[in-house]
């Protein structure tokens, strides 16, 4: 078993036996296809946009909707793999009187270790490279390098002994019990496809949006509690055994989802009931090549408007924008610089209220969806 004067992550990278790199591997390449068929299908519909711009394909085929956010189809499986082996894993524990982390002669953890953890940390990684670089999204991007440093050190008992201060169950719950918090990025895309789909108001719309507050509301606590009932508790543990870096990053790490996600759980009720159960459809437009799908923007239920009439310098308004300029102008405004993190949040909480996924203004101003 590892000494406490190692550190998680040199354990599990000397000691790993090379079982998680290669899951990882294996993995990556799946991500690497499904991103490579969405950014195929972006490709294939603007092409036929700029060809037609007067008569575009149809923007609500699930071409179009790929094509404005090619990632859609790693991160749903993503979510839904990773959600799905947690909260399993997790039945089948409790099940059993949570006594016991093997069913039926199965290891539990090491189902978690071999196949759950590289499940995710290898989107989170071909994640960085098909979307957070090269959109340049800060955030996303801190947030994928520190879920993959926090839970590398748990694919490994090795490793995992050193993170949990020498109990490998517990972290590995800990891990497991985190991740069933994708179980909101599963609704949250549902929500994304029935607000570019939906026709007319529709009770299922405004169920998933309470399913959706509902979600976050449960990160909130579900964090708070393992922050303050589960892991400030065992600091005493993790000084003695000299994992203070580990034990740093765990509450840092904890605090840090809980807070981010108690802040967009108030941005989503900013806009009061009525645009939580209520769903109104805005007009078609077609896509472009600057418009993708960013988190925040989802969160904050940005949707589609189409040809924004903007005021004049006189105070009237001007004539909405036909969809060849509309073309023109996205394309101008891909060139420009991206608004700061800060800037980005304090823009998408002010645009909740309007129930607008994607703009053309927000376009206009240079923001980068994913």
């Amino acid at each position: 078993m590892a000494t406490f004067e190692s550190n998680p992550w040199r354990e599990c990278y000397l000691n790993g036996e090379g079982i998680f790199e290669t899951r990882f591997l294996l993995y990556s390449s799946v991500y690497v296809v499904l991103n490579v068929i969405g950014n195929t299908c972006q490709r294939s519909y603007y092409a036929a946009v700029e060809a037609n711009p007067g008569s575009p394909p149809d923007h609500q085929s699930m071409k179009a909707l790929i094509a404005s956010r090619p990632t859609v189809i790693a991160a749903t499986f993503h979510s839904f793999a990773t959600s799905v082996i947690a909260v399993g894993i997790l039945v089948l524990y409790y099940t059993q009187g949570g006594v016991s982390w093997v069913y039926q002669e199965t290891d539990l953890i090491k189902i978690w270790q071999t196949v759950g953890l590289p499940i995710s940390l290898s989107y989170f990684v071909v994640d960085c490279f098909f979307y957070c670089l090269p959109k340049k999204d800060v955030i996303i991007f801190v947030h994928h390098f520190v879920m993959c440093f926090c839970h590398y050190p748990v694919s490994h008992s090795s490793s995992a002994f050193l993170a949990g201060a020498g109990d490998i169950e517990w972290v590995t719950w800990l891990s497991i019990i985190g991740y069933t918090a994708e179980v909101a990025t599963i609704l949250m895309n549902y929500r994304w496809y029935l607000i570019n789909t939906l026709e007319k108001n529709w009770i299922g719309f405004g169920i998933v949006n309470a399913l959706v507050v509902a979600s976050w509301l449960e990160r909130v606590l579900m964090f708070t509690y393992l922050l303050v009932a589960e892991i400030i508790p065992r600091a005493h543990l993790y000084i003695a055994q000299k994992q203070i870096l580990a034990y740093r990053i765990m509450v840092l790490g904890h605090a840090g989802i809980g807070l981010l996600s108690l802040y967009w759980c108030v941005i989503m009720c900013r806009g009061g009931l009525k645009s939580l159960f209520v769903f109104k459809k805005k007009d078609p437009k077609p896509l472009n090549p600057t418009q993708g799908f960013s988190f925040a923007d989802e969160v904050t239920g940005k949707n589609n408007e189409t040809s924004p009439r903007r005021p004049k310098s006189n105070g009237t308004m001007s004539p909405p924008l036909s969809p060849a300029r509309r073309v023109d102008d996205d394309a101008r405004a891909y060139k420009n610089p991206p608004l700061s993190p800060s800037k980005r949040l304090e823009s998408e909480a002010r645009a909740f209220k309007e129930g607008t996924i994607f703009s053309d203004d927000a376009i206009l101003k240079g923001k980068k969806l994913k």
